[in-house]
């Protein structure tokens, strides 16, 4: 359970989707403001805009592909570690002992394409493991639930011995 692994060809559908959405968006924003202004913008003004608009396509097509490509997630026994970005790789590890709470959450592009996300809580944040099968998001919010009962358990029983020899909480074991 502990190499790195990728995530579904669906999600690559949803990143592609989702960026056409934000391209459609703000060509239309561009649009608007065009019509509205541009008999009054200098000539550079309208190159400027027309190239903006260009640049927002050739990026929302070249992203998704990217992203999925550095797209990963794995799970050993102490951490969660999630990797991704597009221009910047981000990663995010996780101590499972500093778990707190685990939800799953799909918005409508997740839906359509049966995906969902995987949001793990800590004291410090959110961290979301993005465009998992639905399966696979509730095979790891399962595992994840069994791994921090088993710490509280743990955790409990060696304050409870603690309590019988006598210790507190802050005493050096």
């Amino acid at each position: 359970m502990g190499e790195y692994k990728k995530i579904g060809k669906n999600a690559r559908n949803v990143m592609l989707v989702s960026s056409m959405i934000f391209s459609v968006i703000s060509t239309a924003v561009l649009l608007v403001v065009w019509l509205i202004f541009g008999e009054d913008f200098p000539r550079i003004v309208n190159i400027i805009l027309l190239l903006t608009g260009a640049v927002i396509w050739v990026i929302s097509l070249i992203e998704p592909f990217i992203r999925y490509e550095r797209y990963r997630y794995r799970f050993t026994e102490e951490e969660i570690d999630i990797k991704e970005g597009f221009l910047f790789v981000e990663r995010n590890v996780v101590p499972i002992e500093r778990l707190h709470k685990i939800s799953m959450l799909s918005g409508p592009l997740d839906r359509i394409f049966g995906l969902s996300k995987v949001i793990v809580t800590t004291a410090g944040g959110d961290v979301t493991i993005r465009f998992l099968d639905e399966k696979k998001a509730e095979e790891i919010v399962e595992s994840l639930k069994k791994r921090i009962n088993a710490y509280a358990v743990a955790q409990k029983e060696k304050e409870e011995r603690n309590t019988k020899e006598g210790r507190t909480g802050n005493d050096e074991v």
